[in-house]
């Protein structure tokens, strides 16, 4: 049995928590993390990251992680959001499976111990996604709009950017360690989920999914039960979600307007030949077949022009890619003596 108190060696798993002024939680998390992750029956690590708060939550989180070997607290001074928090403790892992998940479990008590199974269960797969909507999985306690958000955002987002998931936009995953340090993210914001959906899509990598339920807790603070909340602002969430969505691969909705554009100007054609055989002023719905027409052929082009420029981006984060490679080869390689120079 592992416990928060062993130093580890090379662990399997490194999970990766990200936190925003939780002074009223950090502390218990942190203890419930480390209870949770005891019985996972291999090495691991945890990493509690600091989105730059300012309530004493990093306060609280090293003097706890001061009792765990296995618990490492990282961060920096000012808030910079969920993408660099998670870029961050990403970096820095030293697991072959890295799990992002929230501080509080609200995800269940075993979902880093359901992530660590698929990862073995489907060595193929490159990233394994929880997700409330596949059968299984769901919310609960979660305010009514905030699910039916989440619902038709995601649809949303499969049928403009990419259908590799059903939850695009939720933290809680598993990475191969290899495969997510080798993608060029730059999202700081919550933005991340969907730029790495994205970009692993672009380089071929599988993503699987397994069922999930999300649930809000209350929790005790100063003896008083508070309910808790969400940090996230929905109404700048949405817009910011829906443009990345929008400009991420605009292709797959660009070709499917200019058929639309096509198919209305094919029915006014018709309506134009009715109207001239049965002796009727024809020349109205003919201009109006022959606008739809043209339109669609520029939303063709223009869908062939974005087509091309796709390809270009993917060529060009496969550059970046190829450069990530030798500055984390070079981190493994001085992980690799470091370890081999410590002391039995």
């Amino acid at each position: 049995m592992n416990t928060g108190n062993g130093m580890p060696g090379n662990p399997e798993v490194t999970v990766v928590c990200p936190f925003f002024n939780e002074s009223s939680i950090i502390e218990q998390s942190i203890r419930n993390l480390v209870k949770n992750l005891s019985d996972l029956g291999c090495e691991w690590e945890l990493l509690v990251v600091n989105d730059g708060s300012t309530d004493g939550s990093d306060d609280i989180a090293r003097f706890t992680a001061a009792e765990y070997s296995r618990v490492r607290v990282l961060g920096y001074p000012s808030n910079k959001g969920r993408g660099a928090a998670l870029l961050t403790g990403i970096r820095e892992a030293r697991g072959s499976i890295i799990v992002t998940t929230e501080i509080d479990l609200s995800w269940g008590e075993h979902i880093v111990h359901n992530l660590l199974a698929a990862m073995r269960a489907t060595p193929e797969a490159d990233i394994i996604v929880a997700s409330p909507h596949l059968q299984g999985g769901g919310y609960k306690n979660v305010p009514a709009k905030r699910v039916w958000l989440s619902r038709l955002g995601n649809k949303i987002i499969r049928a403009c950017m990419s259908d590799a998931a059903t939850m695009n936009t939720g933290m809680t995953r598993a990475y191969r360690r290899d495969a997510i340090l080798s993608l060029p993210l730059y999202e700081t914001g919550k933005e991340f989920h969907l730029e790495v959906i994205l970009k692993a899509t672009a380089f071929g990598y599988r993503i699987h999914e397994i069922p999930a339920l999300l649930e809000w807790k209350d929790y005790k603070h100063q003896g008083k039960r508070m309910k808790r909340k969400s940090s996230t602002r929905v109404n700048r969430l949405i817009v910011s979600h829906s443009l990345f969505s929008l400009v991420a691969n605009p292709v797959r909705y660009i070709w499917g307007l200019s058929f639309l554009t096509l198919a209305v100007g094919l029915i006014f054609f018709v309506l134009a030949v009715v109207s001239y055989v049965t002796h009727q002023v024809a020349a109205y719905a003919a201009i109006v077949s022959l606008l739809f027409v043209i339109f669609s052929f520029v939303l063709f082009v223009a869908g062939v022009m974005l087509k091309q420029g796709h390809m270009i981006q993917r060529e060009l984060w496969i550059l970046q890619s190829g450069l990530l490679v030798k500055p984390n080869e070079a981190r493994r390689a001085a992980e690799a003596e470091k370890e081999w120079k410590a002391p039995v």
